[in-house]
């Protein structure tokens, strides 16, 4: 993908740490997620800020409301005349300014628009699966990917075709959707999700996590319907939304929210029993058995919403009903374990230039509730933000998320406090705590599982174009442990170590060195066993001229086990993020190229390796690889017209 701001290629230090944590942050598994979805389709149609509105400045992940208000307030008064400049007035994060120069431009600076975009992709294993050559692959084991957009005014157009390994049919997911507005009506037609409230019953794929946006996700509001791009085969709707907003007085308006689905869904059934007893999430139709259930039953959905907006104020109140042909029996947090069911929810926001405070209340299908606040106070060198959520143990919302220890809204109660603190002019520290609880079942004792978990990242500029950051984690939870006798908790305290140098100079070379240690220590024993982790990469990047990139990384491991692994994350092409637990010892690198050629045209070229020493095999499942390689290659095309 070519871009003016494109995302491999970095001018400062600054930005080259901004991106890695905002990248970081909505990683899924191997994946391309709503939020990154959203960050590439406004770098190509940029949000003209001098004109927008708040709801529209919200639109861009990690920007809260309140930034977005504060970005309209100074823009009718102070007129900066460079994005810097406007970042430096609000007091935007790092990640935040990040955002904003890749999405957003002001007034007297270029508008750039791309009405056409094609992406293709594939990745290609050097070293095969062994469900590739034992038979239960029915497909070829490449991947396969086809996204294209075309924006023309008022109109957006999105659609994709997805073939994950071992899948025989070329295009096994395939979705597309139209968006525009008729008057003051917004209407999509086509795959949809929706963000209403704080998210207990709808809310996006891959919702914001613990790290270090330790702010935004809080008080984070609902936008309201939104095109579906990513290949994510769940959790979202197919059919029609509409926005109608109703001028109800001066300044104060009705905002009417509809929707209808019948989205295909693969499941496992009780043909006997007449009985659906799983739902797939994976979306994976690989082998005869996955193939035997691929969207086998239709998952109906009706949406609704209101809302009242003032200038400062919004208060809504939302429903779905959701509806199977039979009855779902699964006891999965991801499920609804009923044939039909309604849940709403109740929910409001306000908010000052500084200051913000959002709650929602919710009830599921079969009543029970679930509650969540948020507090957000910004001052000029601090933001703080405190959030509270309580989940009844069997509260269920298929689309609902949770920001906390669990991505789903159930069965937890927690308190959150972040801080974002600029020290100095070169020092900014990110802080926050989050203790939280839930009850989960000792063979057929319940057991109250408790949990503390501590974040803090120092960042220091070091002059022109060097970082250094130092990030410390400790998690004391209770973990289920497996012995002899069978399942057992225990106590246990995992602490993170990371410390990493970023520098970049102004012919394009960025380099990168980085050491992670992972220490795990059972609190509950008298002879406590300590296992330690340690990962440490060392990465490099160079434009060998305006049209080539060339960059690699190499990544050494040694860990006890699983329990003591380092995740590493990594971006395996433009669009698409991996978070990888590295455990056992090895070594993990990759190269890649980027060919740039007349601005519109784009090639992504990516191979990686990773060893692990002493085993049998690499991965798990049907994308087991037998012995300790397993190297792939990734070819992306990007063409913007």
């Amino acid at each position: 993908m070519v871009n003016p701001r494109p995302i491999v290629i970095v001018v400062t230090s600054t930005m080259l740490w901004a991106q890695d944590a905002v990248l970081e942050q909505i990683t899924g598994d191997a994946i391309s997620t709503p939020d990154l979805d959203r960050i590439e389709f406004y770098s190509d149609n940029p949000i003209l800020l001098d004109s927008a509105r708040v709801e529209d400045i919200q639109q861009l992940p990690f920007v809260s409301r309140t930034t977005a208000r504060r970005i309209v307030s100074v823009l009718r008064t102070k007129k900066p005349r460079t994005l810097a400049e406007l970042c430096d007035a609000v007091r935007c994060s790092q990640e935040e300014r990040y955002i904003l120069e890749r999405c957003a431009t002001l007034g007297g600076t270029p508008l750039v628009s791309i009405p056409l975009s094609f992406r293709s992709r594939a990745m290609l294993w050097a070293t095969p699966p062994r469900a590739a050559t034992d038979g239960r692959f029915r497909g070829s084991p490449h991947e396969l990917y086809t996204r294209v957009h075309m924006v023309h005014g008022n109109t957006a157009v999105a659609a994709l075709a997805n073939k994950d390994a071992g899948e025989p049919l070329v295009a096994d997911f395939l979705s597309a959707s139209i968006a525009t507005r008729v008057s003051n009506i917004s209407i999509i037609i086509g795959d949809y999700y929706a963000e209403m409230g704080l998210g207990l019953v709808l809310w996006r794929p891959f919702g914001a996590r613990k790290g270090t946006d330790v702010v935004t996700p809080c008080t984070e509001f609902g936008r309201g319907f939104q095109q579906y791009r990513s290949a994510l085969e769940y959790r979202f709707f197919r059919g029609v939304a509409l926005e109608y907003p109703i001028a109800v007085a001066d300044g104060t308006t009705m905002l009417v929210r509809a929707g209808l689905s019948a989205l295909p869904r693969s499941a496992s059934l009780d043909t006997v029993g007449g009985m659906i007893t799983s739902l797939a999430t994976d979306g994976y139709h690989r082998s005869s058995s996955e193939i035997a259930r691929r969207r086998n039953v239709t998952e109906r959905a009706a949406l609704g919403a209101l809302e009242l907006r003032t200038g400062q104020f919004v208060a809504g109140f939302s429903t779905v009903m959701l509806e199977y042909p039979m009855p779902v029996t699964s006891s999965s947090t991801l499920v609804m374990p009923a044939r039909r069911g309604l849940f709403a929810s109740a929910y409001a926001l306000q908010n000052t230039d500084n200051a913000t405070w959002s709650a929602e209340l919710a009830r599921d299908y079969a009543g029970n509730v679930a509650t969540r606040a948020g507090l957000e106070h910004r001052t000029t060198p601090t933001t703080v933000t405190l959030g509270a959520r309580w989940y009844a143990p069997m509260f269920r919302a298929p689309y609902g998320y949770n920001f906390g220890e669990s991505s789903q809204p159930t069965n937890e109660t927690g308190i959150y406090l972040g801080i974002r603190a600029r020290l100095a002019s070169k020092v900014e520290n990110l802080f926050y705590a989050d203790v939280y609880r839930h009850t989960a079942g000792i063979s057929t004792l319940p057991r109250v599982r408790r949990g503390v978990d501590v974040f803090n990242e120092t960042r220091v500029r070091l002059g022109k174009g060097t970082t250094v950051f130092v990030r410390l984690r400790q998690e004391h939870r209770t973990e289920d442990r497996s012995t002899d006798a069978g399942t057992v908790a225990e106590e246990v305290l995992r602490s993170t170590l990371r410390c990493e140098v970023q520098h970049s100079t102004d012919g394009g070379t960025i380099a990168r060195f980085r050491i992670e240690g992972v220490w795990r220590i059972p609190t509950e024993s008298a002879l406590p066993t300590v296992e330690h982790g340690l990962a440490a990469f060392g990465e490099l990047s160079m434009a060998l001229s305006a049209q080539f990139r060339l960059g690699g990384r190499v990544t050494a491991y040694s860990t006890a086990s699983f329990n003591s692994a380092v995740y590493t994350f990594e971006q395996l092409a433009p669009g698409l993020l991996v978070s990888v637990p590295l455990y056992g010892r090895g070594t993990r690198w990759f190269v890649y190229v980027q060919w740039s050629a007349f601005e519109r045209i784009t090639l992504w070229v990516r191979y990686g390796s990773t060893e692990r020493l002493n085993t049998t095999s690499l991965g798990s499942g049907l994308t087991a690889v037998p012995g300790t390689l397993d190297q792939r290659a990734y070819v992306q095309l990007d063409v913007r017209l």
